[in-house]
């Protein structure tokens, strides 16, 4: 018998980046909008493979949240390349 693992995701980056314009319509388009941008960001940082949790927010001044527009996990695979 085993038992399964509980708790909560933990921010350990935030990622800032321009909102296309003209901006996604719906939730599903942020996603799109998200999976490519992090896409883009775990390629050039070159991020291990993996399951990450996201959530794009816009933000105040200050940097905090004022309306999180969409959240997801997103699956990293990064491109093999032949050596």
């Amino acid at each position: 018998m085993w038992t399964g693992l509980r708790g909560n995701f933990h921010p350990f980056m935030d990622i800032a980046c321009e909102v296309p314009d003209p901006p996604p319509a719906d939730p599903g388009e942020w996603q799109q909008w998200a999976s490519s941008s992090l896409g883009a960001v775990a390629q050039q940082e070159g991020w291990q493979a993996g399951r990450y949790a996201y959530r794009v927010e816009r933000r105040d001044d200050g940097g905090h949240a004022v309306e999180v527009l969409t959240r997801g996990q997103w699956e990293w695979k990064p491109a093999v390349t032949a050596s």
